[in-house]
């Protein structure tokens, strides 16, 4: 029996595909659970400086306290879906959701009023609003490429 060397090399590279999809899904989902994790205990550790900055914020005013949770119970349910391989894609979908919100509402507040302070805590306190929707849109991005990562990796 002969071993066609075109199936062998069509293979090899399906295989090292493959390997490399897992690679990319796996760095990006470690980056999420860490970001999150970090955000999280960040916010729940200084929670009363959180919710008064929401409430500060434009057009939450009146949602600060509930925002709060809100974005709390849905970052450790982004990681919790993260941890696990058959959720994870639904972990990515949660986490794109997520930053395209905020990328979303950062861009509205900008058209509206361009002084506003951060109301960022922990690493990013220093961060423009200009700096967060940079910051969000590559966090977009990379959830999106995990995103299709994963769906091509399971169509195949």
């Amino acid at each position: 029996m002969e071993i066609d060397p075109n199936v062998l090399k069509t293979n090899y590279k399906f295989l090292v595909m493959k390997i490399l999809k897992k690679i990319i899904c796996t760095i990006i989902t470690v980056f999420f659970v860490i970001l999150f994790s970090y955000a999280v205990i960040s916010k729940a550790g200084n929670f009363e400086y959180f919710r008064n900055q929401l409430e500060q914020a434009p057009g939450l005013q009146r949602f600060g306290e509930t925002l709060a949770y809100s974005i709390l119970v849905l970052q450790v349910t982004a990681i919790f879906l993260l941890c696990y391989e058959h959720s994870r894609l639904w972990g990515l979908c949660l986490t794109f959701g997520m930053v395209t919100v905020f990328a979303g509402y950062i861009a509205l507040i900008q058209t509206d009023s361009k002084n506003l302070p951060c109301t960022c805590i922990g690493l990013f306190e220093k961060m423009t609003w200009k700096d967060n929707l940079v910051l969000n849109l590559g966090l977009m991005i990379t959830a999106l490429t995990g995103i299709l990562t994963m769906k091509a990796g399971r169509s195949k």
